[in-house]
């Protein structure tokens, strides 16, 4: 996700793992295909699982402005 001069327009909240709590509509994330409710598993190649909210955040501010990561999301059950 390339940043632009707002951000990179998603929220992360949560504890190990911590989730992507809103996406900006017309946003960097929302281009990428970022989604509310994903788990971020990886930033920049580092597992963060283990991590909360504040340090995973910490970690894309201070970062460079491409930041990779990866997510994912719960499945749901066909019935």
């Amino acid at each position: 996700i390339v940043g632009d001069a707002v951000g990179w327009g998603f929220v992360v909240r949560g504890n190990r793992p911590c989730h992507i709590q809103a996406v900006e509509p017309c946003g960097p994330a929302a281009a990428a295909g970022m989604k509310v409710c994903q788990f971020v598993v990886s930033v920049n190649g580092l597992n963060v699982l283990h991590l909360d909210y504040r340090t995973v955040s910490h970690l894309i501010l201070t970062g460079p402005r491409t930041v990779v990561m990866e997510v994912m999301e719960e499945m749901k059950e066909r019935r």
